[in-house]
């Protein structure tokens, strides 16, 4: 029995300030011998002026003025008219030694740039890629934070500086720590994507699992933070719990899943246990159980080896040529972040290998008016076919918005339903099957083709200015793939029906 079965992976924006400072950097070099000794001398003075201290080292006018603007640059002396003597940060490096022996380093004006996460001001790293967009859900920050960004940061830079060093490989072995910030201004605020890993155990029970790299270097106090934030982020709007799944099931005729179907009531532990846990259940054949979403590492590896299969012809029933398409499903927690990105990559390249002018098409609602938000959400590299439909009174073909559908035209079909977590509110776990038997791939290409149909097709997603200028088409002629009536003649059930034997 595996011990936990990952189901979502969700990006956060953990918000972030970057910062451009100007600082003095003491470096751990010791002093030219020269400059030690004038130190030594002013502490055994005091104060001199600078017509002695020119005269004693027998230096010219040129060579005195030299020496004492070098030492007054890095803060080690302080010149008022003729006088001379230890800056405060002098006196105490002599202190620390004990009186005799300073621990003197040079000391550098450096030029900084240094990004912060907007909570605990944590010295972060970030990625050299595209910046995070609404593909990611973006968390909030304190407006005490926002409003004291500045001086916190300047503080921050001072205190952690040991672990900017250590990011930077011309500070990291000779880098002492920070003598002065000279001057600090923001650059721009944004996130820094963190993902998150919503697995369910044997028991029922969920375990959130945050990205390692984040989790090691984040404070408590960041991480408490973060956990908070990201607990609000899960949607918390009432519905009736599993609306949609009988429709599901019957539509479908799921005779696996019917058994756990009790009144209006869906024994999801015991299905998983049985089915994913167990494995004491089978479907029929022709058919495998899939738990997670399709963009989950494990599922999108199961699609695009069988898209490469059909595509190479490398089954008995030949080559099979043609798009993809993707019907997603209303959830806010539903495609966000790098799991998403990764698999629309997967997919169109495996469908436009050598030049074919085949592609994915995912399909999405979108009310009149949010073409625009919904285009910004699912704007990954790759995607060039978002079309939108739009809901009707008096129809609940999604299955209220739960029914996932990954099909490639008379081959296979992936088809999910997005289930309530008893006891985790906001929390959807897909559970459903692949199919390449004829009655599923039928039922899911007429489903599709109402969704998508008269009255309710909303245009494609516009992703670049020229995607304006194409003007309308209807949904037949935008999809123009999936205009087919039946399966292919001459394959049989049986047939269908071995395809998935790998599995």
């Amino acid at each position: 029995m595996s011990e936990s079965a990952e189901f979502n992976r969700v990006t956060f924006g953990l918000p972030v300030e970057t910062f451009r400072v100007s600082a003095h950097i003491a470096l751990d070099e010791r002093l030219p011998v020269v400059t030690e000794f004038v130190l030594r001398l002013l502490r055994i003075c005091g104060h001199t002026s600078l017509a002695d201290l020119r005269d004693y080292f027998g230096f010219n006018d040129s060579e005195a003025l030299s020496l004492i603007e070098s030492l007054s640059r890095q803060g080690l002396i302080a010149v008022n008219d003729e006088d001379v003597r230890l800056t405060p940060f002098s006196n105490e490096r002599f202190d620390e030694a004990g009186g005799d022996h300073p621990r003197f380093s040079k000391v550098e004006l450096k030029q900084d740039t240094v990004t912060f996460d907007l909570r605990s001001f944590t010295p972060l790293r970030t990625g050299r890629g595209s910046l995070p967009s609404d593909n990611i859900i973006k968390l909030d920050a304190e407006e005490e934070a926002l409003g004291n960004s500045l001086e916190r940061a300047k503080n921050a830079y001072r205190q952690r500086y040991p672990e900017i060093a250590s990011m930077r490989d011309d500070l990291r072995e000779k880098s002492y720590g920070v003598y002065a910030v000279e001057d600090i201004e923001s650059k721009k605020r944004s996130y820094v994507p963190v993902p998150v890993a919503f697995s369910l155990d044997a028991e029922g029970q969920v375990i959130r699992s945050l990205d390692e790299a984040f989790e090691l270097v984040a404070p408590q106090e960041l991480l408490h933070f973060f956990n908070e934030q990201v607990t609000a982020s899960i949607p918390r709007t009432l519905s009736l719990k599993n609306r949609g799944l009988e429709e599901f099931i019957d539509t479908f005729n799921v005779q696996v899943m019917r058994r756990y179907l009790v009144g209006n009531k869906f024994d999801l532990s015991g299905y998983l246990s049985d089915v994913h846990f167990k494995k004491s259940v089978k479907f029929s054949n022709g058919m495998t159980p899939i738990l997670g979403n399709l963009y989950l590492p494990e599922n999108r590896e199961r699609i695009v080896s069988r898209l490469n299969d059909r595509r190479a012809g490398r089954r008995r029933h030949g080559k099979l040529l043609t798009s993809l398409a993707w019907l997603v499903p209303e959830y806010e927690l539903w495609g966000r972040g790098d799991s998403f990105a990764l698999t629309v990559s997967a997919f169109c390249g495996a469908l436009r290998e050598k030049g074919s002018v085949d592609d994915l098409y995912v399909l999405s609602t979108a009310e009149r008016g949010t073409e625009a938000a919904v285009t910004n959400r699912f704007r990954v590299n790759g995607l060039r076919e978002l079309h939108f439909f739009r809901s009707q009174a008096g129809d609940d073909l999604t299955m209220n918005g739960r029914v996932e559908i990954v099909l490639y035209p008379t081959a296979f079909v992936a088809v999910v339903f997005h289930a309530d977590i008893p006891g985790a509110t906001g929390l959807r776990i897909p559970v459903g099957f692949f199919s390449t038997l004829p009655k599923h791939l039928n039922i899911a290409h007429k489903l599709l083709c109402q969704i998508m149909g008269t009255g309710r097709y909303g245009g494609r997603a516009r992703f670049r200015a020229a995607d304006a200028a194409e003007g309308k088409f209807s949904f037949e002629d935008a999809c123009s793939f999936l205009n087919f009536d039946s399966l292919p003649s001459g394959r049989s059930a049986e047939e269908a029906a071995g395809a998935l034997s790998d599995d």
